[in-house]
C-alpha cells in the first residue's frame, strides 16, 4: 500500500512507521502541517490511506488535516497509543475531530467503545523496531552503571510515581555511575515531589536517535512503567538494544516478560540497589538476561512481527472505504 504518514515526531517515524516499510508498504512521510503541501502529496503520491498516531504537531493541527481528509476522500489510520489512560481526554475527543476510519489501540479494553462509535478496531501493543534500536558499539560518553532515560511526569498517575520512587530515586544517594535524561528534573521534581536528585547525575535531555548508543553503553537500564497492564515503549527500546532491563514489578511485566530470564524487576526501593549491586557483581548473568531480552524484542516484541497479524483488517477496511 501507498501509505502518507502524517506525524513529526521522531519516535513515531523511527519506530512503527519505518516498520511499515520493512513489511513492504510505500510510506511517504510528511512532517508539516501545511494544506498546500497535503495537497501536492495527496497528487503525487495517491496514498492507499493516510496514519498518524495522534500526539504531534501535525496531527493535533485540528485546522488543517480534517479538512485535508475530506477534500481528498482519503481512508484514515489512527495507531491510539496513548489508550487506555487518555482515551476520555484525547483520543475519543481525536476521532470525532479528525475523519477516522479504523484505530489500532494498545488497549484491548477501548477496542469495543471505538466499534461503538462505528469506528473498526483492534488491538495493537507498541514495541520495538530492532531495524533502529539495534545493539550497538558502546559509546565512552554513555557508559556507565545505570542509565534512566525518562521524561519528570513527577504527578502523572499513581503508579507511575511509585516507579520512579522504586527505580530512580533511590539512586540519588546510591554509589553507582547513575545518568538520567530526560526533562524537568532539576526543576519540576523538588517543586512537586520535594525532593532534589544529584545534579552529577543530570544529563539533560537526549535525541531520541541517541538512544541505541545509551541502552547499548550503559550495564543496567532501568524502564518506569506508567500504568500496571501496559509496558512502556521504552521498555522494548532497551530491550532491543541488547540493554539489560530493571524495570517496576508489574502484572503485565510478568505477563509479557520473565523476570530474571529476560529481565530483571523490583517491587521497593530496598530491592532496587540490592538488584543494581547484584547484577553489577555478576557480569555473566546480566550479559545472558540481556541476550534473551534482545531475543524477545526482535520476535515477540518487534512491530515487524506484530503489524502484520492485525493488518489484514485494514486492508479489508480499506477495500470496503474504497469500493474494492
Amino acid at each position: 500500500m501507498n501509505i502518507l504518514a502524517l506525524m513529526s515526531g521522531e519516535h513515531h517515524r523511527m519506530n512503527f512507521a519505518w516498520a511499515l516499510e520493512e513489511i513492504g508498504h510505500r510510506v511517504y512521510h510528511l512532517s508539516v502541517p501545511d494544506e498546500r503541501r497535503i495537497d501536492e502529496a495527496m497528487r503525487h503520491f495517491n496514498p492507499d490511506l493516510t496514519f498518524g498516531m495522534g500526539w504531534d504537531e501535525v496531527q493535533t493541527n485540528r485546522d488543517v488535516l480534517p479538512g485535508a481528509l475530506r477534500k481528498h476522500n482519503r481512508f484514515h489510520l489512527y495507531f491510539a497509543e496513548e489508550d487506555w489512560l487518555h482515551y476520555s481526554w484525547w483520543s475519543s475527543e481525536y476521532v470525532k475531530a479528525i475523519p477516522t476510519h479504523f484505530v489500532f489501540s494498545r488497549s484491548a479494553s477501548c477496542v469495543p467503545k471505538y466499534e461503538e462509535m462505528g469506528i473498526p478496531a483492534a488491538f495493537l501493543d507498541v514495541g520495538s523496531n530492532p531495524s533502529f534500536q539495534r545493539p550497538v558499539k558502546p559509546v565512552a560518553a554513555y557508559a556507565c552503571d545505570v542509565s534512566v532515560v525518562v521524561n519528570g511526569q513527577f504527578e502523572h498517575v499513581a503508579y507511575r510515581r511509585r516507579s520512579l520512587a522504586d527505580l530512580v530515586y533511590p539512586l540519588f544517594d546510591a554509589p553507582f555511575d547513575t545518568r538520567i535524561r530526560g526533562n524537568h528534573w532539576h526543576d519540576e521534581l523538588p517543586r512537586l515531589v520535594g525532593i532534589t536528585a544529584n545534579p552529577r547525575m543530570l544529563y539533560g535531555i537526549l535525541p531520541y536517535y541517541e538512544t541505541p548508543k545509551v541502552h547499548s553503553s550503559a550495564r543496567i537500564n532501568i524502564s518506569v512503567q506508567t500504568v500496571e497492564d501496559q509496558l512502556s515503549s521504552r521498555t522494548y527500546d532497551i530491550l532491543a538494544c541488547g540493554g539489560f532491563l530493571l524495570t517496576s514489578d508489574t502484572p503485565q511485566v510478568r505477563e509479557r516478560l520473565k523476570p530474571g530470564i529476560n529481565c530483571e524487576t523490583s517491587g521497593s526501593p530496598e530491592e532496587t540497589i540490592e538488584k543494581i549491586r547484584y547484577y553489577l557483581q555478576h557480569e555473566d548473568q546480566r550479559i545472558q538476561i540481556a541476550r534473551r531480552g534482545l531475543e524477545f524484542a526482535r520476535s515477540e516484541g518487534s512491530y515487524q512481527t506484530n503489524i502484520p497479524r492485525v493488518w489484514p483488517l485494514v486492508e479489508a477496511e480499506v477495500n470496503r472505504y474504497y469500493g474494492r
